[in-house]
């Protein structure tokens, strides 16, 4: 039997939005859609971190930048008679800017979700496995995307003096 071995990368892209964070999600299919992370081919001469950064980029609509790798996931499937192996390194990303109304064809919808939705929303448990590491990440490195949502939260505006 042939075997063709692919590799890709990806990203799950995060925004803060006060005490907690959104992931963007894209989505195929007619609805009930599909929802995935973001990911595709590693090109030549590309890097895995610049193939997760251009695909979360033209499937999303939206920039990023990678705060941490965080984990490879490999899964077999079937094209015909021709057996795939493909690989995808998954990166955590922290949103720049952009917007997800500018996906590519590639792409039904790209829509932020609460991150505890974007779990349930997930279709696959290898990608809410990433967001829970994501998670546990950002509970070890509460400043990961700059100030922590703690120290945030326990802000207190003074009132100005005279």
């Amino acid at each position: 039997m042939r075997i063709k071995y692919e590799v890709s990368a990806g990203g799950l892209l995060l925004r803060r939005r006060d005490s907690t964070y959104d992931a963007l999600l894209i989505g195929r299919g007619a609805p009930p859609r599909v929802w995935t992370l973001p990911k595709g081919h590693v090109e030549a001469r590309e890097s895995t971190e610049q193939a997760a950064l251009r695909e979360v980029r033209e499937e999303t609509g939206c920039w990023g930048e990678i705060v941490t790798k965080l984990s490879e996931i490999a899964y077999w499937f079937y094209v015909g008679k021709a057996k795939h192996r493909k690989a995808v390194t998954f990166y955590l990303m922290r949103y720049l800017s952009g917007d997800p109304a500018n996906h590519d064809h590639e792409v039904d919808d790209a829509r932020w979700f609460d991150v505890t939705q974007a779990r349930r929303t997930l279709k696959y448990v290898n990608e809410k496995r990433l967001v829970d590491l994501a998670l546990d990440f950002l509970v070890v490195n509460p400043t990961a995307f700059g100030e922590s949502l703690l120290e945030e939260e326990s802000k207190v505006q003074l009132p100005i003096s005279s």
